[in-house]
């Protein structure tokens, strides 16, 4: 990113305060019609992307060039244009009002603004997808069978991506992005400038450093609190990597290993409620299911994932010898408890939205609240200037999220307009043959490779246009089936190729990132099983009677358990593979939606580790003769000597 100096910097800084100011003012005293307040969104957002994000590695880092400031001038224009003529365009008929060619001229502009912005500030790969959804409306005449669909004239493919409200770059997507989406990033902003992030950090690292394998758990604990707040996996890994690598690599773990286990407690960071990314909020404008309920209904699965994460770390400690953070690097309970004042914004936001208040509202508050809570620490205080700043920071987390929704909003016009979303349903349909799990598993795999270099929020938006249909014509509940898809939009950061996270990560530590990027999966792997568990039994998403829940999240546990004890190959001493693929049986078993076999599945798991602790002798993590530990252990070596020389021979 650039770092703008001078004149020019302190302008660009203005112009982006300006979008926040326009969140805040908007969330206070009520919302602008669509019309206005999508294209003034885009208006003071994308800009920002022009100015900031060079267009190549040799562009200029400290001023942009003449195809920036051309860039800029066509957004102005075109979203101008919008902004100027709101009344009139209100009156049009799409479809059969005429396509002035101005309006020709002015959404080409556009449309390839949006594209440019979603290559330098998103990924390349989302404005290439754009692109063929679009070609799509051109060649679709000419193709057969599904595919097939009149012609549409290119005024109407203007018209389609430009004028309406309801689809393409500024329809309800963007509604999104200008209305909740941008005051829910400001909060995320406000909370971390005023040391709520650091808070987590020190409190994840009094919780759960003490323990055996502690750097590791501090980095899945920490990461999941720091995703309550940030909604992002990306910034998760930064913000949280930067202390649990180093120390992961202190107390014993591999780089590659130190690196995996973050990027997969960050991946997990958009699952945690309340913020979710922007999933949560897409999620209640699909589905009209209030965003209270997404969030509540979001908990458990979200946990669960990080205690399949947790399980794998703790048992790869134990395989490992690992050692707790050092008692005097742990972090004052007391002080921890003087500075608990700094949760109160988080514990507002929870509040207001358990009190009926609507999510922008909440956000509001909790946004005021963090600037009081800054002003007690010097260091944290958000004074004029860091007020400023932080304003403008939470402007260019916005702009990439809005770059995001254009395109996928023209993505979804495609999609929608020509049927072929439709087609692909049918598809789905018509290979499972109406079975349930077949179903799933294809969406999975749609999910996983339109998640391949496009950011989540766009996977799961395209995802869940093509599929959701599908999925509840099967009698997947409508909220199990949208978490589904968002659950491994999600994931797939943590998935090559295109393992965001992982890659991330080994940056940080130093690791290979083609090695990283094949471990994350693996420690992953008990919590990719959570989805296909509540589209199953929607008990586990809170749709059914407490007793159901339950059980539901006990055998969930169990099979998350067994999963993490195959994956690992550790159970006081190293798993053959027989053992490994016993544990892997009974852990599917176990998440079973009907009772008998979770049952059997869970007494299954319960007999294999009573088994195994009985037929091997001695302290679990040291005895197996076959294990280098376990052999200097036999030879009468002390634990720190055996730990030394096991990891001499691997």
């Amino acid at each position: 990113m650039r770092e703008l100096g001078g004149w020019l910097g302190q302008l660009v800084k203005a112009y982006g305060m300006l979008a926040s100011l326009l969140a805040i003012y908007t969330t206070w005293f009520g919302a602008l019609e669509p019309r206005l307040l999508r294209p003034l969104h885009v208006l003071l957002l994308l800009p920002l992307v022009f100015f900031l994000y060079p267009a190549t590695r040799r562009s200029p880092r400290d001023r942009p060039t003449w195809a920036d400031w051309a860039w800029v001038a066509a957004v102005l224009a075109a979203a101008g244009y919008l902004v100027l003529n709101h009344r009139e365009l209100n009156l049009r008929y799409d479809g059969v009002s005429p396509v002035t060619p101005a309006e020709i001229v002015l959404g080409t502009v556009m449309i390839g603004a949006a594209l440019e912005a979603a290559r330098r500030a998103v990924s390349p790969w989302l404005p290439v997808t754009t692109l063929v959804a679009i070609a799509y409306l051109f060649v679709a005449p000419y193709l057969p069978g599904v595919l097939h669909y009149k012609p549409i004239p290119y005024a109407r493919v203007v018209e389609m991506m430009f004028l309406r409200g309801s689809e393409g770059i500024f329809g309800f997507l963007m509604g999104i992005s200008a209305t909740i989406l941008a005051i829910f990033i400001l909060f995320a902003v406000f909370l971390l400038e005023s040391g709520v992030g650091q808070y987590l950090m020190e409190l994840a690292t009094s919780l759960a450093g003490r323990f055996r394998g502690g750097p590791a758990k501090v980095a899945v604990l920490s990461s999941a609190l720091y995703g309550m707040v940030s909604g992002s996996s990306s910034a998760d890994v930064y913000a949280t990597g930067s202390f649990t690598i180093p120390l992961m690599k202190r107390t014993g773990y591999s780089a590659r290993m130190a690196a995996a286990i973050e990027a997969v407690a960050s991946a997990g960071g958009p699952l945690m409620p309340p913020v979710m990314g922007a999933g949560a909020f897409i999620m209640a404008e699909m589905t009209g299911i209030p965003y209270s309920k997404i969030v509540v209904a979001a908990l458990l699965p979200a946990l669960l994932y990080y205690v399949g994460v947790m399980a794998v770390v703790h048992l790869e400690a134990v395989r490992l010898g690992l050692q707790p953070v050092p008692a005097d690097e742990l972090p004052s309970a007391a002080g921890l408890l003087r500075r608990s004042y700094r949760l109160l914004p988080f514990a507002a936001v929870l509040y207001f939205l358990l009190a009926g208040y609507s999510p922008a509202k909440a956000a509001l508050y909790g946004l005021l609240l963090s600037v009081l809570v800054s002003l007690p620490d010097p260091t944290t205080r958000l004074g004029p200037r860091r007020l400023a700043g932080t304003l403008f920071r939470g402007a260019v987390s916005m702009a990439g999220i809005a770059t995001a929704l254009a395109c996928s909003g023209m993505i979804v016009a495609a999609l929608t307009q020509t049927g072929l979303a439709l087609a692909f349903s049918s598809l789905i349909m018509g290979v499972s043959r109406g079975n349930v799990v077949l179903a799933l598993l294809m969406v999975f795999l749609l999910v996983s490779v339109l998640g391949t270099g496009i950011p989540t929020t766009a996977a799961y938006v395209i995802a869940v246009t093509v599929a959701a249909g599908t999925l509840t014509n099967l009698g997947v509940p409508l909220l199990a089936a949208h978490l589904f898809v968002f659950y491994y939009a999600v994931l797939a950061d943590v998935t090559p190729p295109d393992a965001v996270t992982a890659f991330a990560a080994a940056q940080i530590a130093g690791a290979d990132p083609i090695r990283t990027g094949l471990t994350a999966p693996v420690i992953a792997a008990a919590g990719f099983l959570v989805p296909f568990v509540f589209a199953l039994e929607p008990a586990l998403i809170l749709q059914g009677p407490w007793p159901a829940t339950l059980w539901v999240t006990a055998s969930a546990v169990a099979g998350i358990v067994g999963l993490a004890l195959a994956v690992v190959g550790h159970l006081r001493g190293r798993l053959s593979l027989p053992w490994r693929v016993l544990f892997a049986l009974v852990a599917v078993v176990a998440i079973s939606p009907r009772f008998v076999p979770s049952l059997i599945g869970m007494l299954g798991l319960g007999a294999l580790i009573g088994l195994r602790t009985w037929l091997v002798r001695g302290d679990g993590a040291w005895v197996d003769p076959r294990h280098p530990v376990g052999a200097a252990i036999d030879a009468g070596r002390t634990e720190a000597a055996a730990l030394e020389s096991a990891r001499e021979v691997e």
